[in-house]
């Protein structure tokens, strides 16, 4: 099994004096040894601001149509109210996957 040695104090010396002349050179250029940072940046896709304003129209409309459970208050009050029992079966068999 091979291993790997250490630096002895002039090896390390030459890799330090080394080091320190990179960042010179780099910063003499123009260059800076540190990477630029940009600030982060998100985008959003037509798609995601479609979802958005559908879940927020979906989310500000009211959970329970008031006019219309008004109406078939009044139609039963009324006595007026019927129900299509054809209508009612179909709906029910699709409903169940009959």
């Amino acid at each position: 099994m091979a291993t790997i040695s250490q630096l002895n104090g002039q090896e390390r010396l030459n890799a330090a004096m080394a080091a320190a002349a990179l960042r010179k050179n780099a910063t003499a250029n123009g260059l800076s040894s540190a990477p630029l940072r940009r600030p982060d940046e998100v985008t959003i896709s037509d798609n995601a601001r479609s979802i958005a304003a559908a879940t927020k129209a979906v989310s500000d409309a009211p959970a329970v149509r008031e006019d219309r459970v008004n109406e078939l208050k009044a139609a039963i009050a009324a006595g007026t109210y019927s129900v299509d029992s054809r209508r009612l079966a179909s709906k029910l068999i699709t409903s169940l996957g009959i």
